[in-house]
């Protein structure tokens, strides 16, 4: 078989389906965030102390809040730098400006919508505007998912070895520590063993998708379920990793993005407890970050709104921050990295249409 990238990606796959909305849903969607936004900032501050947590916001430091905003633009350039790199691997040139936007905006529309789709969807048609196929395009974003993966296993070993080496670190058990460190490194190991195994892949994913749909079946009350989709989900993955095969260093370039753009944002909660006037170390701002992105991320919600806020704050309680810091460090935190984004990208997603780039 051929390494070259025209001869990877065989075939072409269905389009994805557009994400059905209207402008009345559309604002159905955006007060139902604010509502859910407002209403977990409330508790919060509730539960921690009004005038305690206020007094914080109202003293913040202004040099370390511009710090945050910078990172979250860090992030986003990371984000476009690490997409540009793998659609090099199909011969794909795209200017940065246009990509960037792009990015902005899928990351708003996933913000906005449950389950990502919305986001995916944006990058989709801009991508098939350029001339790729949507086979092509899946692998892309099968790339870049793997190493976004790597680049969360890496930085979650980093923030616990240096967790464990301070003074708090100490304090905590290093068993509890060894015993998920230990059984995240088993996982991977037959995480890889099974992916060279093929024919077990393909009956796991269709187990797995006949369980989902008996269950999301009912609820729809209509049959989702399809086995030519689920191999072709399959084949999908395999082409992605052959065609990551034949450029491995772009692909060392997108993972080295995932950890700049995960960085930039628990450089930003480090710079959110550094603006209400908390010293906290670099290395417990690094593993509350990693935690709670995982935790929060299992929740059905548009963003996690409300359930990254609260594993924020009882994640940096539990490594003995005050609870008024950890509360007021987690909403400024995601008031300038989770809501500020949104209307840019809303901007961005109108240009690019305006230009029929999209």
């Amino acid at each position: 078989m051929s390494d070259s990238p025209s001869e990877i990606i065989l075939s072409d796959t269905p389009p994805l389906p557009a994400v059905p909305h209207t402008r009345r849903q559309e604002r159905r969607w955006i007060v139902v965030l604010l509502l859910l936004g407002l209403g977990s900032t409330i508790l919060l501050t509730m539960f921690a102390g009004v005038a305690e947590t206020f007094a914080l916001f109202r003293n913040a430091n202004p040099f370390f809040v511009a710090c945050i905003a910078l990172t979250q633009f860090v992030r986003y350039a990371a984000m476009t730098f690490s997409l540009r790199a793998v659609t090099r691997i199909v011969k794909m040139r795209v200017p940065f400006v246009p990509l960037f936007e792009v990015v902005v905006a899928a990351q708003a529309a996933n913000r906005t919508f449950i389950g990502g789709a919305a986001g995916l969807v944006i990058r989709l048609a801009f991508f098939l505007r350029r001339g790729m196929s949507s086979g092509t395009f899946i692998a892309v974003e099968t790339i870049e998912d793997v190493a976004s993966l790597a680049a969360v296993a890496v930085l979650f070993l980093a923030g616990a070895a240096i967790v464990l080496a301070s003074e708090v670190g100490q304090a905590l058990d290093a068993r509890v520590f060894g015993a998920v460190i230990g059984g995240a490194l088993i996982l991977a190991f037959l995480a890889v063993a099974l992916l060279r195994r093929r024919a077990l892949v393909e009956q796991g994913a269709d187990v797995l998708a006949q369980a989902v749909n008996r269950v999301v079946g009912k609820i729809a009350r209509r049959n989702l379920y399809d086995a030519r989709r689920v191999r072709g989900g399959v084949d999908d993955f395999y082409r992605a990793l052959a065609l990551a095969r034949t450029a491995p260093g772009r692909v060392l370039i997108s993972f080295g993005c995932s950890l700049v753009r995960l960085g930039s944002d628990a450089v930003a909660l480090y710079f959110a407890y550094r603006a209400i006037g908390y010293d906290i170390a670099p290395g417990s701002a690094l593993l509350i970050f990693i935690i709670s992105t995982s935790v929060a991320t299992l929740a059905a919600v548009p963003g996690q709104i409300g359930v990254m806020e609260t594993v924020l704050a009882l994640m940096s309680a539990a490594l003995g921050v005050p609870l008024p810091v950890a509360v007021g460090a987690s909403l400024l935190f995601r008031l300038i990295s989770f809501w500020l984004p949104i209307p840019f990208g809303y901007a961005f997603a109108w240009h690019l249409q305006r230009r029929a780039l999209i």
